[in-house]
């Protein structure tokens, strides 16, 4: 019984592993189906909903019926299916979309049996359409997909159908990569209109390559002499302005200083004792000797001042330089060059 028992419990892992393993093994994945495989999938989803459409007409849901034949014409178009569109909406008294239909079925199939018939329905809806004041236009691209604007609007892309007055219409074509297309179409008043237009696709033109004789030719200095340098900039910043403003403090204070002497004078006139005489004059004296270092600093500044910004503006001659010097007890402005 206990080696029946292990003979199973084996039985039962080796099957496992099996399973796992075949778990575990990448399935083949099926070739994609053909194009025809494709196309053959698209008609019985085409047939589906044709016959769903079918269903809601002879119901009465004309709207239903309309929906159904849209979606079965976007998966497998024909003609017949424009013919049952334009019933539909007949139905629902929609005279622009009706037209529309109709003039579709004939554009698909333009040697119909009753081609004749539906010209003559197509009349009669163009007639109610004029007696609202608009007319139906059909614009057309090869290829298709292109904006259509109507008067400088965009209203839908190609292949376009819509209702507009009567009388001139200025029509843009654009698609990307193609050249845009303007026409002017009169639309009249009694019939619809259609336009077809084919776009001209764009050619991108490549820059010519250079030969290495032209490369080489452009990588090469010119000839003749090297155009000036251009003016250096100022270098100076605002330290000329500063050494301007100082000189400007400078000489204000030894006017304040010098009319501080002549009070101090005027006072030491007026003095009656020695020694309030000495005083005034040793006051006058001092203030005399502030009056003349400062009034001595300020122009030096003054003129240092205006020797740098003249320099630093570009305006003074070519190798010219100047810069001030103060010495224990003394300052002065150098210069250098031909001025």
């Amino acid at each position: 019984m206990q080696s029946v028992t292990r003979s199973s419990l084996r039985c039962l892992f080796v099957l496992s592993m099996l399973i796992a393993s075949a778990v575990r093994e990448p399935t083949c994945s099926a070739d994609p189906p053909s194009d025809e495989a494709v196309m053959e999938q698209r008609r019985t989803q085409a047939r589906a909903k044709y016959q769903d459409g079918a269903a809601a007409y002879s119901a009465g849901r004309y709207k239903d019926a309309v929906d159904s034949f849209l979606a079965a014409d976007r998966l497998a178009p024909s003609a017949p299916l424009s013919f049952n569109i334009a019933r539909a909406y007949e139905k629902l008294g929609d005279d622009a979309g009706s037209l529309r239909w109709y003039r579709d079925y004939l554009r698909r199939n333009p040697s119909a049996a009753n081609a004749a018939a539906v010209q003559g329905l197509i009349s009669g809806l163009a007639h109610r359409l004029q007696g609202k004041g608009i007319q139906q236009l059909t614009v057309i691209t090869s290829p298709a997909g292109a904006t259509v604007s109507v008067d400088d609007q965009p209203v839908g892309v190609s292949p376009w159908t819509g209702e507009l007055s009567p009388g001139k219409h200025h029509l843009l074509l654009s698609q990307r990569g193609y050249s845009d297309e303007q026409l002017d179409v009169t639309l009249a008043a009694d019939e619809p209109s259609t336009e077809t237009v084919r776009l001209t696709q764009q050619v991108l033109v490549a820059a010519p390559s250079r030969t290495e004789p032209e490369l080489a030719k452009a990588a090469a200095p010119a000839s003749g002499p090297l155009p000036p340098p251009p003016p250096h900039g100022k270098k100076l910043g605002p330290v000329p302005w500063v050494v301007l403003g100082a000189g400007t403090v400078a000489l204000g204070g030894a006017l304040t200083f010098e009319l501080l002497r002549r009070s101090a004078e005027h006072d030491a006139q007026r003095e009656t004792t020695q020694l309030g005489y000495q005083d005034r004059l040793d006051s006058e004296q001092s203030r005399q000797t502030t009056a003349r270092v400062l009034l001595g600093a300020g122009g030096t500044l003054l003129a240092a001042g205006g020797l740098m910004l003249l320099l630093d503006t570009g305006s003074a001659p070519a190798g010219a330089s100047a810069g001030l010097v103060c010495l224990p007890g003394e300052c002065g402005v150098t210069a250098r060059g031909r001025f």
